[in-house]
C-alpha cells in the first residue's frame, strides 16, 4: 500500500482511480477581506473527511475558493457535492469566520474592529488541523491559525494541518485561508486529496 497527495489551489476535477480504497479530503474556504472602515476578514473554514472509495462516483469537481476582496466575503470550496466550506466573512459583513452549522468543521478566526486584533483559530488535538485566522482591525494585527502567526503564508505542512495566519493591518491573509486585515485582500482556500492506495 502507498499514499498520493494531491493538493487543489485552483477548480479542477479529480478522479478516482482503481486502486484507491480510500481517501481523506480536506477543504479550505476563502479567507474575506478586510474594510477599510469595519475592520478585518474572517478566515475560511477547514473540513476533514475520510470516505471510502465505494461510495464515491468516479470523478468530482473541486471547486477552491478565491480569497475576499474589497471588504467583501471569501468564496466557498467544496468537493463536489459532497463538502462544502463557506468562506469567511469580509469586513463589511461584519467579518466573521466562515461557519456552517450543517457540518462539523473547524471556523475561522473572526475578523478584529477598528483597533482589534484578528481572532485566533484554534487547532484540533493531535492533527494541529487549523481554519484561517482573523484579519486584523486598523492598527492591530492578526490572528493565529493553530500556531502559524498573524500574516504568515503557507505553513510546513499546510495541506493537511493548519491553515494561513490573519493578515495584519493593511496586508492580506496568510495562504491558505487567512482573513485579511483592514482594507487588504483575503487569502484563497484550497483542496487536498489524500489517496490510500493498494500497490
Amino acid at each position: 500500500m502507498y499514499q498520493v497527495l494531491t493538493a487543489y489551489t485552483s477548480n479542477a476535477t479529480w478522479s478516482l482511480d482503481p486502486s484507491v480504497y480510500r481517501i481523506d479530503v480536506y477543504v479550505r474556504s476563502g479567507g474575506g477581506a478586510g474594510s477599510s472602515s469595519t475592520g478585518g476578514g474572517g478566515g475560511g473554514v477547514v473540513l476533514k473527511r475520510s470516505l471510502a472509495a465505494a461510495d464515491l462516483p468516479n470523478t468530482i469537481a473541486v471547486t477552491v475558493g478565491a480569497g475576499g476582496t474589497s471588504g467583501g466575503n471569501g468564496g466557498d470550496s467544496s468537493f463536489g457535492s459532497i463538502l462544502t466550506c463557506p468562506g469567511g466573512k469580509g469586513g463589511t459583513a461584519g467579518g466573521g469566520g466562515g461557519g456552517n452549522t450543517m457540518q462539523t468543521y473547524l471556523s475561522g478566526g473572526a475578523g478584529g474592529t477598528s483597533s482589534h486584533t484578528g481572532a485566533n483559530a484554534s487547532a484540533a488535538p493531535i492533527e494541529l488541523l487549523s481554519a484561517g485566522g482573523g484579519g486584523a482591525g486598523s492598527g492591530s494585527t492578526g490572528g493565529k491559525s493553530g500556531l502559524v502567526a498573524a500574516g504568515v503564508s503557507n505553513p510546513p505542512f499546510w495541506q493537511t494541518c493548519q491553515s494561513g495566519g490573519g493578515g495584519n493591518s493593511g496586508a492580506a491573509g496568510g495562504f491558505p485561508s487567512g482573513g485579511g486585515g483592514a482594507n487588504a485582500s483575503g487569502a484563497a482556500g484550497a483542496v487536498t486529496v489524500y489517496e490510500y492506495r493498494f500497490s
